[in-house]
């Protein structure tokens, strides 16, 4: 009779144990949790809020072709410098298509895509050219 008192003694101090190590280690685990969350928050507020980017239109001003053609400065803001110089250039220099409305200069979307794909290209074979003349 005493031995089982003895081993009933032992088991319930195993399942105290037992008890106590679960709701210490829930405990751990409740602390990383809230940790890894805080963190995480942290995270995400430091991020500068995405842009939320405005549907193409058809004509387009200096600053929003910037913004379509992604032309931007250290600072992530659209730049129009090069835009300007394209649209400038003369006509046998393969200018910029543009439009005026009024006095707003306008650029039209599929014109200027067109455009910017035959100036890789126009430029591609520049390049070609230029190493050939050193080689």
């Amino acid at each position: 009779m005493v031995i089982e008192i003895d081993e009933s003694m032992n088991t319930f101090r195993n399942l105290v144990t037992i008890d106590h190590n679960t709701e210490e280690l829930a405990l751990q685990v409740a602390r990383i949790y809230e940790r890894a969350q805080n963190e995480t928050l942290a995270l995400l507020q430091s991020r500068p809020p995405e842009k939320i980017m405005a549907p193409v239109r058809e004509w387009m001003s200096a600053t929003q072709l910037a913004e379509y053609w992604q032309l931007c400065n250290d600072r992530n803001e659209p730049t129009t410098a090069g835009i300007l110089k394209w649209s400038k250039r003369p006509p046998d220099q393969f200018p910029l298509p543009h439009a005026y409305m009024g006095d707003l200069l306008r650029f039209n979307r599929d014109e200027v895509d067109v455009w910017a794909k035959e100036e890789a290209e126009r430029r591609r074979v520049q390049n070609e050219k230029r190493r050939l003349k050193i080689a």
